[in-house]
């Protein structure tokens, strides 16, 4: 009983201290901004804890045996979902505000409190002043809340992502050329470096420039292809893979003469 209480005492204390801690307070850690690195421990931890809760709503024998270590789980989740609130709200100053992200993140931080406060009241009359009615009831309400929570967090993460990544990526898949002009080889071998790179693929061209440091095993592999024809190199590498072809196909830049 002493060891429950105390962790539940210390997770709320917590949890109170951090939601009331100033403006700015998790802005940073060194010169980063520390909303991304404590975000994506968040968008793991929490629906695990959660996850780990509405099985053991229904498995109480398990649930008894491990609920000290998943009431820990949620208390320290929950402090990372206050902490990237914090921090959230400090980066949205420097790169603008994320609207559906905040307003999800916002809503995720009562929720995920409120799921530790039942936690703790279903833990005490399930384990240590047993009322069965009443822990049957905090038991359904502690798997509802976990199913809200792990669906909320989902929402969280997409749109965080999707502010993050949804323009670049769909940037990246704008092709360099509507129409497509010819070229000589020679014309293509005078674009031969790093800064300047074109290619000769199965009779097409391609401007390889933008593409050397996206390319996952670094721009060497690239760079090997600037001002030549590349066409066996590729196939050996990539014949009959959607991906590479895909992003082939938005640097293709003209016609072999």
């Amino acid at each position: 009983m002493k060891k429950y209480l105390g962790i539940s005492l210390s997770s709320i204390l917590l949890l109170v201290m951090v939601y009331f801690l100033p403006y700015g307070t998790w802005a940073s850690i060194g010169e980063l901004p520390l909303h991304p690195l404590i975000v994506h421990g968040v968008v793991v931890l929490l629906p695990l804890a959660a996850l780990g809760l509405l099985f053991g709503a229904w498995k109480i024998k398990l649930l008894e045996r491990y609920h000290l270590f998943l009431l820990v789980v949620l208390a320290f989740s929950t402090l990372g979902v206050l902490v990237a609130k914090s921090s959230g709200d400090s980066l949205s100053a420097a790169v603008g505000l994320p609207k559906d992200h905040a307003e999800w993140g916002n809503n995720l931080v009562p929720l995920a409190m409120g799921l530790v406060i039942i936690v703790i009241l279903c833990f005490f009359f399930s384990f240590y002043r047993k009322v069965s009615a009443l822990s049957l009831v905090l038991r359904v309400l502690v798997a509802v809340l976990s199913i809200a929570t792990i669906t909320m967090t989902i929402f969280v993460g997409h749109s965080g992502a999707e502010s993050v990544w949804k323009d670049r990526y769909a940037a990246a898949k704008v092709p360099l050329a509507l129409s497509l002009d010819e070229f000589t080889p020679e014309e293509v071998a005078e674009h031969n470096s790093a800064t300047d790179c074109w290619t000769i693929v199965n009779g097409f061209v391609y401007d390889m420039t933008s593409f050397a440091n996206r390319h996952p095993v670094g721009s060497s592999a690239i760079t090997e292809m600037c001002g030549v024809n590349a066409s066996e190199e590729f196939l050996d590498e990539h014949d009959g893979q959607r991906e590479p072809n895909e992003w082939l196909e938005t640097l293709k830049i003209g016609r072999l003469k």
